[in-house]
Parts: C-alpha cells; sequence; structure tokens
C-alpha cells in the first residue's frame, strides 16, 4: 500500500471538476480488498475521518475531502470475469467505463447504461447512481448492477446481491457476517423523476438499491457485477438544427412519443441551446447558424433496417420545420467519433471557462415531469434575462433534465448567480421535480436536498448513516451536514 503524509503530493485528490478545493493530512493508495478493509477498520479506531476517491470526474464535491485521510481506489483496477453466455461483467471499483465498454465490445456486448464521462471508476459511478445520454432508453447505472461487493467501516466485508435481502415496507432485518443489522428506512418519497438525490428508499425495497447512490457515506465499493447486453448491429447518430426553439421542443415531444414504437425509438436525445452552440462555435467554426438543436442516437438492428431508419429519420426531420441541408449524421464509427466529441466538447470547455476564472460550477442538474418541462425551460429563460449573467443549456431533454450552467466571471457573478440557482431549485421542486437527476449530493448541493425533502427527512439519512457506519468518518458533509450525527 502507497501512503503519503506531504500533501504537495497529492493536491490532484483534494478536487473534482466542481473546482471545490479541499485539505487531508494522509492519502491511502491500497492494491487490494484486505487492505482497503485495513484503512477502513484503522479510520474508524482512530476517528479519522475518510473520503473515499475515484477518478475525480465528478462535479458535487463528493470525493473532495475537507480533512482527515483519502483512500483512493485505482488500484483496484482489475477486471474480474466477463461472461459472454450471461451477459455479466466483474470489476474491480477502480475500472474505467471506457475500459468496461471496450471488454465488453470483444464479446459482442455493451452496457447499456452509458454514463457521460467514460473515464470515471465504476465504483464512482454506482456510487453516485451516475446515468447520461442513453438514460432516455436504458435508465441509470442502477438497472444494471446484479451484485455489490463492498467494506463496511467494522472491518466487514459484505457481498449483496441482488434480490437476495428485501425490506418490509420500510424496516430491514438481516444477517451478515454473523451480525444482525436493523434499521428503518427514510420517510421521504421520491419524485416520479429520473433522481439521485439523496439514499434511494421505497417500500419493500432491495437492500442492493441502498448502496447505489451512497456517495461513499455508507461503505467503500470494492467490485460491481453488472449485466451487459448485445451490442446493436450498427448506431445512426445526428444533430438537428432549428431556427426556432419551439419546433425543436415540438421534435422532442414528437421523438418522446416514438417510445410506443419498438422500430424508432432513439437511445439518446440531447439539447443545445444558442449560447451552447455560441460557445463551442470557436472549436467548430462550421456550426451552422442556428437558434438551437437537438442530437439524437438511433440503434440499428440489422442491414436490410439501416436504410429504412435513415428514410424515416430523414421525413421525421424535415416535418419538423428543420432543413435536412444544415443536418450532421453520422453512419460511421469515425463520423460517430466526430459527432461524439461534439456533444463531449461543451461541459469540458464550461470547465475550463471556469478554471481560467477560478469559478466554482454553478449549475442545475433538475428534472421535472414531462408535462411540466415547458413550464421549466421557460423559467429558465426568464431568470437568465433577468440575471445578465452568461450562461449556457444543455443536456438530456428527452427526461425533462437539462444542465443550466452560468458563466461567471468573477466573485460577484458567482454570488448572484447562487441566488439564482436557487430560484431554479424551488420552481423545480414546486413542479415535483428533483435537484439532482444524475450527479448526486456531494458537497455542493447539501443546501438544495434539504429544501428538497426537509430537515426531518435528513435526520432521517443521517439515524440511517449511523447503523451502516458506527464510526461516522466515511464521505462526512456528502449528501447532509455531519452536524446531524451528532444527534
Amino acid at each position: 500500500m502507497v501512503i503519503k503524509k506531504n500533501k504537495d503530493e497529492f493536491l490532484s485528490y483534494l478536487e473534482d471538476t466542481s473546482n471545490l478545493k479541499g485539505d487531508a493530512s494522509l492519502l491511502f493508495i491500497p492494491e487490494d480488498e484486505k487492505e482497503v478493509s485495513d484503512v477502513l477498520l484503522q479510520a474508524a479506531e482512530e476517528e479519522i475521518p475518510l473520503t473515499i476517491s475515484a477518478a475525480g470526474t465528478g462535479t458535487t464535491g463528493a470525493r473532495v475531502p475537507l480533512e482527515g485521510a483519502v483512500l483512493s481506489l485505482e488500484n483496484l483496477n482489475r477486471i474480474k470475469e466477463l461472461d459472454k453466455k450471461k451477459s455479466t461483467i466483474v470489476a474491480e471499483a477502480g475500472v474505467t467505463l471506457e475500459r468496461i465498454e471496450e471488454e465488453a465490445n470483444k464479446q459482442g456486448l455493451t452496457l447499456r447504461s452509458q454514463p457521460t464521462e467514460p473515464l470515471a471508476f465504476i465504483g464512482g459511478v454506482v456510487s453516485t447512481c451516475a446515468s447520461g445520454p442513453r438514460s432516455f432508453k436504458y435508465g441509470s447505472i442502477r438497472d444494471y448492477v446484479k451484485r455489490i461487493k463492498m467494506a463496511m467501516t467494522n472491518g466487514d466485508i459484505w457481498e449483496i446481491e441482488r434480490g437476495s435481502i428485501f425490506a418490509k415496507k420500510r424496516k430491514f432485518r438481516f444477517k451478515i457476517k454473523g451480525r444482525e443489522y436493523k434499521f428503518n428506512l427514510p420517510t421521504y418519497h421520491m419524485p416520479k423523476v429520473k433522481s439521485s438525490a439523496g439514499y434511494f428508499v421505497d417500500d419493500d425495497m432491495d437492500l442492493i438499491d441502498l448502496f447505489i447512490g451512497q456517495e461513499g457515506t455508507l461503505s467503500c465499493i470494492l467490485e460491481v457485477e453488472l449485466l451487459l447486453h448485445k451490442k446493436p448491429y450498427n448506431l445512426f447518430d445526428g444533430i438537428v438544427f432549428f431556427d426556432a426553439e419551439e419546433k425543436a421542443l415540438e421534435f422532442v415531444e414528437r421523438i418522446k412519443q416514438l417510445r410506443l414504437h419498438s422500430f424508432q425509438y432513439p437511445c439518446v436525445v440531447e439539447f443545445f441551446d444558442f449560447n451552447s452552440l455560441e460557445f463551442l462555435r470557436p472549436f467548430y467554426s462550421f456550426i451552422p447558424r442556428a437558434q438551437c438543436a437537438v442530437y439524437f442516437e438511433q440503434e440499428i438492428d440489422s442491414e436490410q433496417q439501416a436504410d429504412l431508419m435513415l428514410d424515416y429519420w430523414y421525413e421525421f426531420i424535415e416535418k419538423s420545420g428543420a432543413s435536412i441541408d444544415k443536418c450532421w449524421f453520422a453512419e460511421t464509427e469515425a463520423e460517430r467519433q466526430k459527432l461524439y466529441q461534439f456533444r463531449h466538447h461543451l461541459p469540458q470547455a464550461v470547465n475550463e471557462y471556469l478554471r481560467k476564472y477560478s469559478q466554482t460550477k454553478e449549475a442545475t442538474d433538475i428534472a421535472v415531469p414531462d408535462d411540466k418541462f415547458h413550464l421549466m425551460y421557460y423559467f429558465y429563460k426568464e431568470v437568465a434575462l433577468r440575471s445578465r449573467i452568461n450562461y449556457v443549456n444543455f443536456g438530456h431533454i428527452g427526461q425533462n433534465h437539462l444542465h443550466f450552467n452560468f458563466l461567471p466571471q468573477n466573485r460577484e457573478e458567482s454570488f448572484l448567480a447562487k441566488g439564482y440557482i436557487m430560484e431554479f431549485i424551488e420552481k423545480a421542486i414546486a413542479l415535483g421535480g428533483t435537484i439532482s437527476a444524475e450527479h448526486g449530493i456531494g458537497k455542493i448541493k447539501k443546501p438544495y436536498l434539504e429544501i428538497m425533502y426537509g430537515r426531518r427527512h435528513l435526520e432521517e439519512m443521517a439515524e440511517l448513516k449511523k447503523m451502516l457506519d458506527p464510526a461516522c468518518i466515511l464521505g462526512l458533509d456528502n449528501i447532509f451536514d455531519r452536524k446531524l450525527l451528532k444527534k
């Protein structure tokens, strides 16, 4: 095991893409699960706050320590098994999504849920219940987790298999490693939208789901078994540019109706507003003049289906009022990579912009019900106009889930942006939405979660944490304030 005590040697572990800066006095880099378990046990006995570090691709400060020690899982990086017959893969927590997909593809398989950042560690992905563009059709990583192995702060190593332990209503009672566990789940009800806000709870729920989205506060994930699926014959990608926002929103609504037809049902539907396109223009000067754009990805099942699918989409797009001549289409792997890079360049460029001006991320991860999306969308525009701060608005419009990002250039604008973000939060909650659809809460969004659920329910989360991490050392200040653990 590598242990570093000189902070100058591990400064990169004290931040993530939120630009939040942290502090710690120790870094542990274990080589195997036994060493991870030893670190957790030592930290519990010595009451050392311990923050679990994945790849640093998160946006909410969850892996950013405020004190104590950091536990990096980068050396738990083996793919232990890939079973083509069962369509499963077993990967240690430090394996990247990119590597999982590469190995799966060699066997003609794929991980349908592909969260946005390919360099993310699978442990971090599961810990935050991440999702990405393909969640429109295929949901979040939660739907593909079959088994989790994890280390607890009492020194035990648990293996939880989906379907093995269930709650009775909101109560769990089970035995693991000769110890009996009995606890109540929080009583809040999660919104009926894509959400990764706080602990997942439901009546009669599967125990494994409690640890998906826990953000390193209940255990340290060591290994994950995932369900894979057959890789599609081919993909067809397109970006459709619109000269009016109303046409783009109508286009998306028509795409949502395609869910009723298995033949034409894209797995990705993404949106770029005018500011997003202009923000990207210095990198892609050939972007046509447009008010906004919609990106989609369609799977093709066979060679016979390919031409028919292309014709279907061309007709569909022309009926939407967009010009086919302005559209970008990708049928080959090289062409798809270009569109993929275009799609992913925007959040990277935003992060670089914020670093340039030394500002932290002021953005939303809001999702609202289908029938409330237009209200939320035009509220974004209303507040943005009033704010007079630069911004971009983009993301997973197919699930009514956009990432509105302010682009402050100084402290004053950053301070004002925080207030406007709070307006968005309050509006989303009033509309029955969530304040975090895919990135979790971390340290940055704690005030928003309290608005969403109320302090009493945060106290219930804290009581749950005490049952599974009685030393109260893991992921302090993630999801809720550590002060709630002292009651």
